[in-house]
């Protein structure tokens, strides 16, 4: 077969061919010519190379087909077990967290295995060292620091203070007395609040700038009504709108300059409502944390205009409102000895009269401060501060209430008085300090004089003063969210002027249980209490008070007061 084929050169393939034909078509071949047997196979041929290829195409469809089916079954199951995985870490997160709880809030790890680009939670039972690495790489936060880096992403922010609640009297409508000199707790009956908004604008190259808006104001507590108008004692005003920035000032990187109408922060003596630095103003600029020496250097120029009522010689009075510009410097956070911190403060109150204003009478007046704060003292602090004025700033001083050291006689930015170069000293001591694991005591104490100071409570020039102003209120805690205690409040105040002493005397006892969220009396809010109290006039020769006929007063009731 093999010498067939070569010799007839023939394939094989082409012999099966022509053998089927012969089988299937005999008649026909053999009547055939070679020529058309030869063309015949030809056609066969190409038939069969067809179909081959054919084949050929659909086996290669065919694995590729189940190539992608394969790729998509593990795709499937890839994602089924991602999806697997992410309920467990719900389930483990939602378990944890209830955990946390009910053992009041210890520290549980939870923490999810994701790719570097995801954020981690974590609690804070991790070390500072593994927090501050947290904290470089962002991919790891405890959830209070997640909220604060939201916070900063959206670079909105609104917090404030408000106080409130319910009291009454054993003779009608409960009214306070002197607050600033025995004490606000039990003795005021109002509605307080803060509102601070503020919205970062810029924030690139180590430069921040921040818009910032604070409105406060007075809701009346004892009616329904709260529109905002004076008589129903329903106020609010824009105390702060100012744009504060960070990196500008060349050299110092972490100094704040801010302008606008804002001043150097308020140091308040909280048992008794008042401030010992205020420096209310209208538009200012001002520089703080300057880190020079040893300390930080605060400085501000502001304005506080003031309204003046002349008399005219046709004996009309006109109103005058004359320019006062303020500087104001504060040198603070001295290190001393061990938690010891030392500042000294200083303020110019300067008239800026017009050539229209020659029969105006607007005295400078100067304050000057040295504070001493001790920090981890009997577990709290003590902050003593000495404070010297002059003029309408002393004539504060001088107040049997509010003693905020301002440069207006009041709210209204009236200069009142004639003022002739008297002084006013103060000494003040707030703190609080921990006794034992469960008895804390806080307190305020005020000493001061006065020469030749205008008396705003008699309305009288020429005033000599001395005064006594003192709360303290020890406490015995119960547990971080319990306290019972009692405020003990006692004044004393002479005002020598023509040769007659005037004489104002009261003191105050308050009951109290209160729910809070801390042990400090002075830094821990939310606070619930519940009180009762007993204040009494012993004399009153200089404001004339008295509580609805009365010389003292029974009241009770509850109040509220929170920072968030």
């Amino acid at each position: 077969m093999k010498y067939l084929t070569k010799s007839l050169k023939v394939k094989p393939k082409r012999i099966v061919l022509i053998t089927m034909l012969g089988l299937f078509y005999l008649p026909n071949a053999i009547a055939a010519t070679q020529d058309e047997l030869e063309a015949r196979i030809n056609l066969l041929e190409q038939k069969l190379i067809a179909l081959s290829n054919e084949s050929i195409d659909l086996k290669k469809q065919l694995i590729e087909s189940n190539k992608q089916i394969a790729q998509l079954s593990l795709n499937l199951e890839k994602q089924q077990l991602v999806i697997s995985n992410q309920q467990k870490e719900i389930k483990i997160q939602t378990a944890a967290l209830k955990q946390q709880k009910s053992v009041n809030l210890q520290p549980v790890s939870i923490k999810h295995p994701t790719n570097n680009n995801a954020i981690v939670l974590v609690t804070d039972s991790q070390t500072n060292e593994e927090q501050n690495s947290n904290i470089a790489t962002k991919k790891s936060f405890t959830l209070t620091e997640f909220k604060d880096y939201i916070k900063e992403e959206i670079g909105f922010s609104f917090n404030g203070y408000f106080r409130g609640g319910w009291s009454t009297s054993m003779n009608g409508k409960p009214k306070n007395y002197a607050e600033g000199a025995l004490g606000r707790f039990g003795n005021e009956y109002g509605g307080w609040y803060d509102l601070v908004f503020r919205q970062k604008v810029y924030d690139q190259d180590g430069r921040r700038v921040d818009a910032i808006v604070m409105i406060d104001g007075n809701v009346a507590t004892d009616k329904a009504a709260g529109l905002f108008n004076t008589q129903d004692d329903n106020i609010m005003q824009f105390s702060d709108i100012y744009l504060a920035t960070k990196g500008f000032v060349p050299l110092f990187p972490e100094a704040t300059l801010w302008v606008g109408k804002h001043s150097l922060p308020y140091n308040e003596i909280q048992m008794l409502d008042w401030k010992t630095q205020k420096s209310p103003a209208g538009g200012g600029v001002g520089i703080e944390n300057l880190e020079i020496g040893v300390g930080k250097l605060d400085l501000a120029l502001l304005r506080a205009d003031v309204n003046v009522k002349v008399n005219k010689k046709t004996a009309k009075v006109r109103r005058e409102e004359v320019d006062i510009n303020e500087i104001e410097l504060r040198y603070r956070d001295i290190p001393l000895w061990q938690d010891a911190l030392f500042a000294v403060n200083a303020r110019y109150s300067a008239p800026n009269k017009s050539k229209l204003q020659d029969d105006v009478t607007v005295k400078n007046a100067w304050l000057g401060s040295v504070v001493l704060r001790q920090n981890n003292f009997f577990g709290g602090f003590n902050q003593l501060t000495l404070q010297t004025a002059t003029n309408s700033v002393a004539s504060h001083l001088g107040n049997i209430n509010t003693n905020n050291p301002e440069f207006a006689a009041n709210a209204d930015n009236d200069y009142i008085g004639k003022h002739t170069g008297g002084k006013a000293y103060r000494l003040v001591s707030e703190g609080e300090a921990y006794f034992s694991d469960n008895i804390i005591v806080a307190h305020a104490l005020a000493l001061t004089t006065g020469k030749d100071v205008y008396s705003y409570d008699l309305n009288l020039p020429h005033t000599d003063f001395t005064s006594f102003k003192s709360a303290v209120r020890p406490a015995y805690i119960w547990d971080q969210y319990n306290q019972s205690g009692i405020e003990i409040g006692y004044f004393k105040q002479k005002n020598k002027v023509n040769g007659r002493t005037y004489k104002e005397e009261g003191y105050k006892t308050t009951l109290y249980h209160s729910f809070k969220v801390g042990e400090s009396i002075l830094s821990s809010r939310p606070d619930i209490r519940f009180y009762l109290s007993y204040i009494e006039s012993l004399n009153n020769d200089i404001s004339k008070f008295e509580f609805n006929g009365k010389k003292h007063q029974i009241s009770f009731g509850v109040q509220t007061e929170v920072w968030f």
